[in-house]
């Protein structure tokens, strides 16, 4: 039989951003850190959340330790910062014990855990952090089964909506363009009828590759059901969108290319996200649509 005080785990490789003005906790943090015989941290330390945001547009870490007197940043700033999409980088706020209603209102926004800075040991802190890495790492799981198509690795409509209405409010705040562009995948019955549904399925595959690259990782790439396919091209120029439906035909011959089974084709609609309509990504959407069945008719009639 098994003795379960036997069981050991090797320290953990975590790298931690550090957001904190006040000298002495940064001091008294760093040492924890340091101490601790189940985390081999790699610390990085800034003083401004200004800083933070630059820092992780570059760099890559596994969790946030953020103090909310900083700047006096507030749980609706830090969302916006650090959890745009749910699945992003896991971050633990740290409080005065006053203000600990803000760390639980902070983890309601977003923070996978709060820390009071009265109540602060080793134990606590290297506890709070693996719990925080683990439960994000099952939420992460978690949330992707249910916002992500199964078949191509897209975004589907749960998750093409979630992340849509939150990229608007985002470009709400920045007076960002964002343009919606729905792809259609021409001759997906005939595909189906005459080599099966498996070689739909693979057609459907390849348009998915074709989208992958013919698009930037920060847009929101979905397949919303069937052959047809929405993203949402952030932070996009009017002048651009020629050439970017020229990379996706470009794509499209090379997918093909490298294909002797069928062809596919793509009908493309675009449309710029009006962020004044009462409901600015379904109307967008709608708009995009019907531009989609004009490029499909004469798609139909090039083909005969």
């Amino acid at each position: 039989m098994n003795n379960i005080e036997n069981i050991s785990f090797p320290a953990k490789d975590v790298s931690i951003l550090l957001i904190e003005e006040n000298k002495e906790d940064v001091r008294i943090i760093s040492e924890y850190l340091k101490k601790s015989t189940k985390i081999n941290a790699s610390l990085k330390i800034v003083d401004r959340i200004k800083k933070a945001k630059t820092i992780l547009f570059y760099e890559k870490f596994d969790i946030v330790l953020v103090d909310l007197k900083v700047e006096g940043i507030t749980p609706e700033e830090l969302f916006d910062t650090l959890g745009k999409n749910n699945l992003s980088i896991p971050y633990i706020v740290i409080t005065d014990e006053r203000d600990e209603d803000v760390g639980i209102f902070a983890v309601k926004e977003g923070a996978q855990d709060y820390l009071v800075r009265s109540e602060l040991s080793e134990r606590i802190l290297r506890r709070t952090i693996l719990y925080s890495l683990e439960r994000h790492e099952i939420l992460e799981s978690l949330y992707k089964t249910t916002i992500k198509d199964e078949l191509t690795g897209l975004y589907n409509r749960r998750g093409l909506y979630t992340l849509g209405e939150q990229q608007i409010q985002l470009s709400k705040r920045h007076d960002d363009d964002i343009f919606v562009f729905f792809l259609d995948l021409d001759g997906m019955k005939e595909i189906n009828d005459t080599l099966g549904h498996e070689f739909g399925d693979k057609a459907l595959i390849s348009t998915a590759n074709v989208i992958h690259k013919s698009f930037r990782n920060t847009d929101i790439l979905s397949r919303i059901g069937g052959d047809e396919f929405v993203i949402l091209a952030v932070k996009a120029q009017y002048e651009f969108i020629p050439v970017m439906i020229e990379r996706i035909k470009e794509y499209i011959i090379e997918e093909n290319n490298s294909n002797d089974s069928y062809q596919i084709s793509l009908s493309i609609g675009v449309s710029r996200i009006d962020l004044s309509d009462e409901s600015p990504l379904d109307e967008a959407i709608k708009k995009a649509d019907k531009e989609m069945y004009k490029s499909k008719t004469a798609n139909k009639k090039n083909r005969k």
